[in-house]
C-alpha cells in the first residue's frame, strides 16, 4: 500500500497458496454447499491439489513444492557444515511429534464441527479473509520484537534440527501426513540386501529409521527419496507401488507432483477458478480501510 488515494490489488493467484486456514473453511464450504471461494479461488485450488498430491504421492509437496520446505532444506544443509546436527528420536521425537497434530485436529475440529456454515460463509466474506494476503505481508514486513525473536529461534533450530519447523511444528503437514498413510506410493526395503549401515537413516528428513523397516509408510516420509540416492547397495530400497506392487522410477513423486499442480492450476485458469471475479474497486476499499 502506498497510502489511502492508491492501493494496487492486483497479485498473483499462487500467494493464496499461504492462506492454508482459508483454503481449509473454503473447502469445507465447496465440500457441503458446493460453492467454489470466490474469494481466494487460486487458494482453494492449491489446497485441494495438495491433498491430491498427499493421497497418491505422499508429502511430495512438502518435500519438492513447499517453499517453507525448500528454505527448511537449505538451513540444514547448512548445518550439516557446521557437523553439530542434533539428532532428536525416542521419547523426546514422540513428545515434540504431538503439538503439530493436536494443533491439526483443533483446526479440523473448529472448520469442519464446531463452525456450521453460517459461521463458515461470514468468515469467507468478512474483511480480515478479503485483506488475508495483505496481513500475512505486512506481519512479516513489520516484525515486532516478540514476533522476530519467535522467528529467529525457528530459524536456528531448523539449522542445528534438520526440518524443525515442517517435522515438528506444521499443522499443514500433519494433515498431509495423515493423508499420505493410504498413498500407495512408497520406500520399499529389501531385507535381505540390506547392510545396516544406517545412511539411509541419516539423510531423512523426517528422521525415520528407514533401516529398521520394510515399508516406510509413516506419515513423516516426505517422498524426497534422499534414503535410495544415499544407500551404497543397488536396489535395496527402491520406490514402489503398493497396490500393483511394481518398481517406480524414483523421480515418480517429484514429477507427478508438479504434473498434478500444473493441471490443477491449468482446469482452474480455463474454468475461471483461479482469478477472484470480485471488483478491484471493492478490494481496494478493503484494503483502504485495513
Amino acid at each position: 500500500m502506498n497510502g489511502s488515494s492508491s492501493v494496487a490489488v492486483n497479485k498473483p493467484g499462487a500467494v493464496e497458496g499461504f492462506l492454508p486456514i482459508s483454503a481449509l473453511l473454503s473447502f469445507k464450504q465447496l465440500i457441503t454447499n458446493g460453492i467454489y471461494d470466490e474469494v481466494h479461488p487460486a487458494g482453494l485450488t492449491i489446497f485441494i491439489a495438495v491433498l491430491v498430491m498427499s493421497l497418491l504421492l505422499r508429502k511430495g509437496f512438502c518435500g519438492y513444492l513447499c517453499p517453507i520446505g525448500f528454505v527448511s532444506n537449505l538451513l540444514s544443509k547448512l548445518g550439516r557444515k557446521t557437523k553439530h546436527i542434533i539428532k532428536v528420536t525416542g521419547k523426546i521425537e514422540f513428545v515434540l511429534l504431538i503439538p503439530k497434530y493436536i494443533a491439526g485436529a483443533f483446526f479440523l475440529n473448529a472448520v469442519f464441527f464446531k463452525m456450521g456454515p453460517r459461521a463458515t460463509s461470514s468468515f469467507i466474506h468478512s474483511s480480515f479473509n478479503y485483506t488475508g494476503e495483505a496481513r500475512m505481508l505486512h506481519f512479516f514486513t513489520h516484525l515486532g520484537l516478540v514476533s522476530a525473536l519467535v522467528i529467529a529461534s525457528i530459524v536456528i533450530l531448523c539449522i542445528f534440527i534438520p526440518y524443525f519447523w515442517c517435522r515438528f511444528l506444521c499443522p499443514y503437514g500433519a494433515l498431509l501426513g495423515v493423508i499420505s498413510k493410504l498413498s500407495p506410493i512408497a520406500v520399499k526395503r529389501n531385507q535381505d540386501l540390506c547392510i545396516k549401515c544406517g545412511k539411509c537413516s541419516k539423510v531423512c528428513p523426517g528422521g525415520i529409521q528407514v533401516e529398521t523397516k520394510t515399508i516406510i509408510n509413516s506419515s513423516e516420509c516426505i517422498g524426497c527419496t534422499q534414503c535410495i540416492g544415499s544407500c551404497p547397495v543397488n536396489d535395496c530400497l527402491t520406490l514402489t507401488d503398493r497396490l500393483s506392487r511394481k518398481r517406480r522410477p524414483w523421480a515418480t513423486i517429484a514429477i507427478g507432483c508438479v504434473f498434478i499442480l500444473m493441471l490443477y492450476y491449468v482446469t482452474a485458469v480455463v474454468t475461471n477458478h483461479w482469478d477472484s471475479p470480485l471488483p478491484n474497486e471493492m478490494l481496494r476499499r478493503y484494503y483502504i480501510n485495513m
